[in-house]
């Protein structure tokens, strides 16, 4: 895997990394209990303003939608990030390729192209607002907000 340092105007480090192809890392931990996922009996899955990610049961999701912000937090300390729902890239509108994302602030935001990473870099609050969006048009499971 290769992983390209940029750093932004707001001094924000930012990963661009390029995996495999079908390869990505897997959620481990539980952000609102830091225990291993794989220690659940079954995860629970959470979904938060068109991103989704794993909790350890049912308690964890109740206290993760009450603080959403503190969940992604808790996910960018561990070095892991919640998923988008959608598969449409945010910036053309195109099928995404999981291989290829931006990941920051325990966000994964996952383009169809290269060329779409400055894009998503730039204006990085306005594409989580889309990705809410198109999860809100699409999934009506996810609970609106971030």
């Amino acid at each position: 895997m290769r992983i390209i340092a940029l750093t932004v105007v707001c001094v924000l480090s930012l990963a661009v990394q390029t995996a495999a192809a079908g390869e990505r890392p897997a959620q481990t931990v539980c952000p609102v209990t830091g225990k291993k996922l794989s220690s659940a009996p079954s995860p629970v899955e959470v979904r938060v303003g068109g991103f989704r990610f794993l909790v350890a049961d049912e308690a964890s999701r109740e206290r993760a939608l009450a603080d959403p912000a503190k969940a992604f937090a808790a996910l960018a300390k561990n070095k892991e990030a919640a998923e988008p729902v959608s598969d449409v890239c945010p910036i053309m509108g195109n099928r995404i390729n999981k291989a290829l994302y931006v990941q920051q602030n325990g966000y994964r935001v996952y383009m169809c192209c290269k060329g779409c990473t400055k894009p998503i870099q730039s204006g990085w609050e306005k594409t989580l607002r889309k990705l809410a969006e198109q999860a809100e048009q699409g999934d009506p499971d996810s609970v609106p907000g971030m």
